[in-house]
């Protein structure tokens, strides 16, 4: 058999290999992102919701408006498991089903940043030193450890360690970014996204604003 013969069997077979993978695959992500936008819809109880699709099988940016007048604003990403060829690549590189969720207060004012990025996550690290710009040399910075592993620390109230060892330690997974910004008067969270995960999510959420914040009557 002729090398060209080989390799045209090749092609074939793997082409009808990745296009079988790719259906299979693009069920699997529109029946997760459905059902974790009910979760999250559920959840939150909106009252508006808007939706901006960031691409086929990608994921979204959402805007949901509370009851109350809050908005959250979610970003959920998604790994590119229709490709049988580049999944494997996106594993290996670290990529994962992802979520974002930032939590404006209301009736509550946050009192001072504060900003936990979990060691080696890099792209978080540079996209959160890039928005809190001068601020960042201004805040102190340490390397805490805790359970679920080290993180990258930038406090102004060194009590407010304790606050994201306990927060971190509560989880039954590792979060990859807690946040409270002072100027936004926001907390912020991000995760892996998995099913049945975001009560959890708005707990710790909740948790660091009633930390970090006071009433505006008080």
């Amino acid at each position: 058999m002729s090398i060209e013969i080989v390799a045209f069997t090749i092609l074939v077979v793997a082409s009808s290999a990745s296009v079988i993978w790719y259906f299979r695959a693009r069920r699997k992500i529109l029946r997760f992102i459905k059902e974790f936008t009910e979760e999250l819809e559920k959840e939150l109880r909106p009252s508006d919701k808007e939706y901006v699709l960031l691409g086929y099988l990608v994921g979204y940016r959402a805007r949901y408006k509370l009851e109350d007048g809050r908005n959250v604003y979610v970003l959920l990403t998604t790994t590119p498991k229709h490709s049988l060829f580049y999944y494997p690549i996106a594993r290996a590189l670290g990529r994962e089903d992802r979520v974002t969720i930032m939590l404006e207060l209301a009736g509550r004012n946050v009192l001072r940043d504060l900003h936990a990025v979990r060691k080696n996550e890099s792209r978080l690290l540079n996209v959160l030193l890039r928005d809190l710009g001068e601020r960042a040399g201004r805040l102190n910075r340490t390397v805490l450890e805790t359970s679920k592993g080290d993180y990258e620390v930038f406090y102004e109230e060194p009590r407010d360690l304790d606050l994201i060892r306990k927060i971190i330690d509560s989880r039954t997974k590792p979060l990859l970014k807690l946040s409270a910004y002072k100027d936004h008067n926001s907390v912020e969270i991000v995760s892996k996204a998995e099913l049945g995960t975001v009560n959890e999510l708005l707990s710790s959420l909740k948790t660091l604003a009633r930390s970090v914040s006071k009433s505006v009557a008080a």
